[in-house]
């Protein structure tokens, strides 16, 4: 085994485990900021996005706190190891959303240039995260699965 096969073998889960929980208190981080009023440069644009998108159906600034909520249990349920399916799950949900706000929202690209707005590049990062999140909620949940031996 090279010395570069060796360190990867011997880092692999303390960096899953150190990328999992700094995720999780990221996404945490993040619901805070939609559920403090005043935290959040972009809480007026995204409660005007959430009301646009919901169609008037759903006020805004509830949408803001239904979604900061579900990115804080989502964070917790990333930090906590029994609760990593509960967060797979979560940031499916949060996935979905988030690339629905950006391919059905107007407001997503620029008229002209197809460029995406500094909205879109808030929805493209956001959903960046979570599938980074969802890689490793993976990971972490296919490794503790117990391994079964084959039948003789």
């Amino acid at each position: 085994m090279s010395a570069i096969h060796a360190l990867a073998s011997a880092t692999a889960n303390p960096l899953i485990i150190l990328t999992r929980l700094l995720l999780g208190l990221f996404f945490i981080w993040l619901g805070l900021t939609k559920v403090i009023p005043g935290w959040s440069i972009y809480e007026s644009d995204s409660t005007v996005l959430i009301a646009t998108f919901a169609e008037g159906k759903i006020d805004g600034l509830v949408g803001l706190y239904v979604l900061g909520g579900l990115q804080m249990v989502t964070g917790l349920a990333l930090c906590i190891v029994p609760a990593l399916e509960l967060s797979f799950v979560l940031l499916w949900l949060l996935l979905g959303m988030y690339v629905a706000l950006f391919v059905l929202h107007a407001a997503s690209l620029h008229a002209g240039d197809g460029l995406p707005t500094p909205l879109a590049h808030l929805i493209l990062r956001n959903g960046l995260l979570i599938m980074a999140g969802l890689a490793i909620a993976a990971h972490t949940i296919r490794v503790s699965q117990p391994k079964t031996k084959p039948a003789k």
